[in-house]
């Protein structure tokens, strides 16, 4: 039983240590592909123009008055602009339901 409850304990805590702790500020935008070709390079090249003004949009503006801020924003837009172009690969494979992309930041 003490084991038991060591390995309960353990799993508990590693549970709330592993869980991510919820963002501060996040802004969640859908950028919609409906009407483009994603067979052709100008379709693709104009998802990924939406994709990355989406980003900005997301992140918020940038202050050369706060180099901290700015290199947050920059971070905020790699990493929301790498979770949308996964998602934008599945859409070029097709294997996407929704003409939909959704934009996820986290700042």
């Amino acid at each position: 039983m003490k084991t038991l409850l060591t390995v309960s304990l353990a799993a508990c805590a590693l549970a709330l240590t592993a869980s991510p702790a919820p963002a501060q500020d996040s802004r969640q935008l859908v950028v919609s592909y409906a009407d483009l070709d994603l067979s052709t390079d100008r379709g693709v090249r104009t998802l990924d123009r939406r994709l990355r003004a989406a980003a900005v949009e997301a992140c918020g503006p940038t202050s050369d008055a706060d180099p901290a801020g700015k290199n947050d924003a920059r971070d905020c837009r790699a990493e929301t602009l790498s979770m949308a172009r996964a998602q934008r690969d599945v859409a070029i494979a097709g294997l996407q339901s929704s003409p939909k992309i959704q934009i996820a930041a986290r700042r």
